[in-house]
């Protein structure tokens, strides 16, 4: 399950808000967490369980202090694209996050969930024990919020 589902549990802690090393501290927390309620996981509901771990481990992360991590102990990044590539590529999800980090957590947790993880509303509401209509309406929500974020952010690129 953990390699199947780490990059999952990893991009969700990120965009819920969580730096990159809080989000691998994040990430362990889950996997343990996983371990000890392996009979309480469906077949096939595996995703929806470590998505909602992760939002729950990821509230009380957040208010924690940030750890700098010292260049040299920086994992080396494995990428075959140019440099100009990367730099684009960072900036891109900086701007993303900037914008989710925009959006109240309850919405930003849904759109993360389904648009950028693909998960389903109902796998959505089981994750984080919602009614599928309340998913619905945060995506939708969301949606508009996050439209309304870049619009002004387009605006302001004039």
């Amino acid at each position: 399950m953990f390699e199947a589902h780490y990059d999952l549990v990893w991009r969700v802690l990120r965009r819920v808000g969580l730096p990159d090393a809080t989000a691998e501290d994040g990430a362990q927390q889950v996997f343990i967490i996983a371990s000890r309620r392996m009979s309480d996981i469906e077949p096939g509901k595996e995703r929806a369980f470590l998505c909602a771990t992760a939002v729950k481990v990821a509230g009380p992360l957040r208010s924690r202090p940030k750890r700098d991590v010292p260049v040299e102990d920086a994992p080396e990044p494995v990428d075959e694209h140019t440099p100009a590539d990367l730099v684009h590529r960072k900036q891109q999800r900086a701007l993303l996050d900037r914008f989710l980090g925009m959006l109240d957590e309850d919405l930003r947790t849904v759109l993360v969930l389904t648009e950028l993880e693909g998960l389903s509303k109902r796998e959505v509401a089981e994750a984080l024990d919602i009614p599928e209509g309340t998913a619905a309406s945060r995506l939708r929500r969301a949606r508009e919020e996050l439209a309304k974020v870049l619009a002004r952010w387009k605006e302001g690129q004039r």
